[in-house]
């Protein structure tokens, strides 16, 4: 029973720090080629919404940070299923080691 209680703080563990990593990348690329994409995602969701929906928002609108937000949300959790599946195979691996 012991070693199941380690291996789901173990995968845990993973899941949550690949989702900070996911997060700090996603932020950090907004924030640091906006210049160089001419503009951030926020400018880029503001546009979409004006273009397919003709909403008529500005990036400083709360729809368009609402958006933003789920966009984040999304990559968050995609990246704590990756950091997920690569504790477990860390755990796998390291656990035929100890054998």
């Amino acid at each position: 029973m012991e070693n199941r209680s380690r291996a789901k703080k173990f995968l845990i563990g993973g899941a949550i720090t690949g989702g900070l990593i996911s997060l700090a990348i996603a932020i950090l690329m907004d924030a640091l080629f906006a210049d160089t994409l001419q503009g951030t995602w926020r400018d880029a969701i503001a546009k979409d919404l004006n273009t397919f929906l003709s909403l008529g928002v500005t990036s400083g609108s709360i729809l368009v940070y609402l958006l933003f937000f789920f966009v984040l949300g999304l990559l968050t959790a995609f990246g704590g299923f990756m950091g997920f599946i690569f504790s477990f195979f860390l755990y796998k691996f390291f656990g035929f080691l100890s054998k």
